[in-house]
């Protein structure tokens, strides 16, 4: 039985239990008798009969119709909005919340109620700003509601209004009192990306800074403040952030290093090859020599990506990593365009969380919208899991 079939069941069952409820408090001193007249009951027993014969459409029919009988019953509005957005018609739930906000007989808590589930109508909907609206009067009657809290925080990470997204955090810290540090790092981190694209280089800069300060393990950080070190041409700086990201970020996104050390070729000749030939003698981490080979062959050459390989002694490798090299060849053979067909389509990363797997690196998960929970997929998964995002 589905999670719907099962939500409709209890509320065709909450419904039942306030309408006897609703009689007795009428007829107190009498014994309440069923009539042919009575229809107050009739699409209630109807629509549960449906229910159970698993016809969630005919039932929800029958429920409409118990709140048409009983106009009255606020709480039987709030609960079609519910089962009507679980089915997403999202406009017939939201006409049914504002309903709700029209009428000056119903209490102040189902107003707040009527609130946070048109926030929830309007962004199952896609219309995000007038989400962000209703939970924001929410938040004006009950400023610590979680999940009007977290909801807001979701609208605001999915539309990249990373300031807005930060005071949220920080609110969320003061309502829980918990530490949100690597969360605000990550933030504070996106915020520095969006000035280094608009060229103002020392906001960035103290962006960088401020999320490093909150979480020194923040990977998307350091790489953002060892690219800003390398723009500027302060090459010494840029190996100690470099060292750093070594020591303090987790050895799974050390794969990522090979494409910033190599965005400015001069740096590169003058000291990022020899750091990471160290590194590779450090680590002899196999992610890391095939994705310095791939950027060598992106910036430089395939003869230059050959050499490399060469030098890096990468032999016997797992079935992936000899299908990304072997995407590099120029030579044109069938398992070489497959190879490169198969480059193009597969997913690189995955959410050590929830599992689900990308193209490219995200920072934050498309699926569980965790953060810094992307990691490169090693050698044993080579097609993929049965979750992916594009």
């Amino acid at each position: 039985m589905s999670s719907f079939i099962i939500a409709l069941m209890i509320v065709a069952v909450a419904i039942a239990v306030a309408l006897i409820w609703k009689n007795r408090e009428d007829f107190p001193e009498q014994e309440i008798e069923e009539t042919p007249e009575d229809v107050r009951v009739s699409p209630l027993l109807r629509g549960i009969n449906y229910l159970l014969s698993d016809k969630p459409d005919r039932a929800l029919q029958e429920m409409v119709q118990v709140a048409k009988i009983r106009s009255e019953s606020a709480e039987v509005y709030m609960a079609l909005g519910e089962m009507f957005r679980g089915q997403g018609e999202y406009g017939r739930a939201v006409r049914i919340h504002q309903n709700i906000l029209a009428r000056p007989d119903v209490s102040s808590e189902l107003y707040f109620q009527a609130y946070v589930s048109l926030g929830k109508d309007f962004q199952a909907g896609g219309l995000l700003d007038r989400a962000i609206k209703h939970y924001a009067k929410a938040l004006a009657i009950q400023t610590d509601h979680l999940p009007s809290l977290y909801a807001c925080l979701r609208i605001r990470e999915q539309s990249h209004e990373w300031d807005e997204a930060e005071w949220l955090v920080s609110r969320l810290e003061q309502v829980e009192n918990a530490s949100y540090h690597e969360h605000r790092a990550y933030l504070k981190a996106e915020m520095s990306k969006n000035a280094l694209e608009q060229g103002d280089a020392p906001l960035a800069e103290s962006l960088a800074i401020e999320a490093l300060k909150l979480s020194p393990s923040c990977t998307h950080a350091h790489l953002l403040r060892l690219r800003q070190l390398i723009a500027a041409g302060e090459y010494d700086q840029a190996l100690k952030q470099a060292e750093l990201f070594l020591s303090q970020t987790k050895p799974e996104h050390h794969a990522l290093l090979p494409e910033i050390l190599m965005l400015d070729s001069t740096f590169y000749r003058q000291s990022g090859e020899a750091f990471m030939l160290d590194m590779w003698n450090q680590y002899h981490d196999v992610e890391v020599g095939v994705r310095w080979v791939e950027q060598v062959s992106k910036t430089i050459g395939e003869k230059e990506a050959k050499a490399l390989k060469d030098k890096l002694g990468l032999k016997n490798l797992s079935l992936r990593h000899e299908l990304r090299l072997a995407a590099l060849d120029e030579v044109d053979t069938n398992l070489v365009q497959q190879a490169k067909y198969w480059r193009l389509s597969m997913k690189l990363f995955a959410c050590k969380q929830c599992g689900v797997q990308v193209h490219d690196m995200r920072w934050q998960c498309p699926k569980c919208n965790t953060w810094g929970s992307m990691e490169p997929l090693q050698g044993s998964h080579i097609f993929g899991e049965e979750q992916h995002v594009s």
